[in-house]
C-alpha cells in the first residue's frame, strides 16, 4: 500500500494503530479465540482487550520492493513462511488469533501489510474484507488528529458490536439425499505422500506481469471461462509435465464461497470476516491436459471440465434454493477431530487445490483517495490432510494476478515445487 499524496507520512505507526483500532471496534470477531480445539465441544471466547503493540509488528525492507515483472518477492515470502509456521497459541489467552505485519519501504510512503489470521475466524475472502476495511480506516485516520496517549493502543471491544452467526445459523446446510458419483477410481493418480504430522509449511509466490494478467483474463472471457477454471487447468497441465507418464489423472479441490446464500444483506455478507465456504472436486486426465507436443501446455481443454464440475455443484440445488454443500456433513459428526486423526498415515484425496478470491475492490471513499493499493497476495499455510500442492490466487487493484504455492515439507520435494512454479511462469511468458 502506498500514499497517493506527496507529503511524507511523519507518524505511520500512529496512523496504522488508529486505523486498526477503528477496524477492531467494527469487527468483533477479531477479539475471539477458539477454546477446546480438538474436542467435541469447541467454542469461542472473547479477549477483554487487544494490545496493538503486541499484535502489530513493524519491519523494514532490506531490499527494494520487487516489481511484478520480477515474478517474486523473496523477502516477503520468507516472512510469510515464518508466519505460516508460528503457532497462534503462543501466549494463549492474551494474544488474538491474528497478527498484522507491516513491512516498510525505507524513505517512501509505502508499505506491505500482511494480515495473518487463523482459519477459524476467517476464510480467504475475509482477507480481502480486512484489507478493504483497513484501507478505509487508514483514509479516515489520515484526515484526523491522532491521539497523543499510548493508552489508545489498548483496544477494548465495542459492546454494541456482535460476532456474526456461524455458517450453520446463516445457511440451511441441507444434506444431499443423492449420493455423488466419485471420479473414475481406476485411473492411476498422484497425491504426494500420505497424510502426516508434524507439519512444516513451505511457501513461494509468483506475480504475473500486467500484460500477462490482462491477456489471460481476456482469453478467459473470450472462451466464456472463469479465471479459476483456467488456472486450475494450467496447474494440472504443469503438474502432469513434472510427473511420471504413468500418472493418468489428478484430482483438484476448488473452494466455493457460500456468501451469496447467507441469510444476511449482500453487502454485509461480502464484507464479513468469518468462515463461509465450501469446496467441490474435479478430476482432470492427462489426455485432456497434455498436447501432442510435450513441450507445449494446452490449457484450454481442461477448463471445460473444471467449469462443468463447478456448474454441476451450483446447479445441484436443494428445495430451499441453495446448492447442496459438502460441508453440511460435518454437522452430523459428533467429534470432527476424530475424523482428522483417522486420516493420519492414509493417502491424500487430492493432488492440488486452487483457491481464487478474485479481484480486490476496496470500498470507495468520498473525494480523492490518499492511499493506493497495488499488488494483493493471498497466502496460506499447508493443511495436514489437504492437497499435496495448494495454489492461492488474488488479483490486485492494479490488475496483476498473484499466485502463491504452499506445500508441506516432506509431502513433496522443494525441487518439485520449484519446477512446477517455473512451469507456470513459463506458460505465462507467452503473453508478454
Amino acid at each position: 500500500m502506498s500514499e497517493s499524496a506527496s507529503p511524507a507520512v511523519t507518524d505511520l505507526r500512529g496512523l496504522i494503530y488508529a486505523a486498526v483500532g477503528d477496524l477492531l471496534r467494527k469487527h468483533r470477531i477479531l477479539f475471539v479465540i477458539p477454546v477446546n480445539e480438538g474436542t467435541p465441544n469447541p467454542y469461542f471466547a472473547s479477549l477483554p482487550w487487544i494490545d496493538l503493540n503486541r499484535s502489530i509488528a513493524f519491519l523494514e525492507r532490506c531490499q527494494p520492493l520487487a516489481s511484478a515483472a520480477e515474478g517474486q518477492d523473496k523477502e516477503l515470502d520468507a516472512i510469510l513462511e515464518e508466519q505460516h509456521n508460528t503457532d497462534f497459541k503462543t501466549e494463549y489467552g492474551t494474544l488474538p488469533f491474528w497478527r498484522l505485519i507491516i513491512l516498510q519501504s525505507p524513505g517512501r510512503n509505502e508499505f506491505t501489510a500482511s494480515f495473518i489470521y487463523h482459519h477459524a475466524i476467517g476464510d480467504g475472502v475475509s482477507g480481502l474484507a480486512f484489507h478493504s476495511a483497513f484501507r478505509t480506516a487508514l483514509e479516515a485516520a489520515s484526515s484526523s488528529t491522532l491521539p497523543d496517549d499510548k493508552a489508545g493502543n489498548i483496544i477494548l471491544p465495542d459492546e454494541n458490536a456482535s460476532v456474526l452467526p456461524p455458517l450453520e445459523e446463516l445457511h440451511p446446510l441441507p444434506i444431499n439425499p443423492r449420493q455423488h458419483h466419485s471420479p473414475t477410481a481406476n485411473l492411476k493418480q498422484w497425491t504426494g505422500t500420505s497424510v502426516r504430522i508434524p507439519c512444516k509449511s513451505r511457501w513461494a509466490s509468483l506475480y504475473l506481469s500486467p500484460s500477462a494478467s490482462n491477456a489471460f483474463v481476456q482469453g478467459c472471457k473470450e472462451r466464456k471461462l472463469t479465471v479459476t477454471s483456467a488456472l486450475s487447468s494450467v496447474v494440472a497441465a504443469v503438474l502432469f509435465g513434472n510427473l511420471p507418464s504413468t500418472v493418468e489423472a489428478l484430482t483438484g479441490i476448488i473452494p466455493v464461497s457460500l456468501r451469496p446464500w447467507l441469510k444476511l444483506p449482500r453487502q454485509v455478507a461480502d464484507n464479513a470476516i468469518g468462515t463461509y465456504f465450501d469446496a467441490t472436486r474435479v478430476q482432470l486426465t492427462r489426455t485432456e491436459q497434455v498436447s501432442q507436443d510435450p513441450s507445449l501446455v494446452d490449457v484450454w481443454s481442461g477448463p471445460q471440465q473444471v467449469s462443468k464440475s463447478i456448474n454441476d455443484y451450483l446447479c445441484d440445488v436443494s428445495p430451499s434454493g441453495e446448492p447442496y454443500t459438502s460441508v453440511a456433513v460435518f454437522k452430523t459428526i459428533p467429534d470432527v477431530s476424530a475424523v482428522f486423526h483417522s486420516m493420519l498415515g492414509k493417502p491424500r484425496d487430492a493432488a492440488f487445490e486452487v483457491t481464487n478470491v478474485g479481484l480486490f475492490s476496496p470500498a470507495t471513499t468520498p473525494g480523492a483517495s490518499l492511499w493506493r493499493v497495488g499488488n494483493v497476495l493471498l497466502s496460506r499455510s499447508a493443511a495436514v490432510p489437504g492437497a499435496a500442492v495448494t495454489v492461492s490466487v488474488a488479483t490486485g487493484e492494479d490488475g496483476i494476478i498473484a499466485l502463491g504455492f504452499s506445500w508441506q515439507e516432506g509431502v513433496v520435494e522443494d525441487g518439485f515445487i520449484d519446477s512446477v512454479r517455473q512451469g507456470v511462469r513459463k506458460y505465462f511468458e507467452k503473453y508478454r
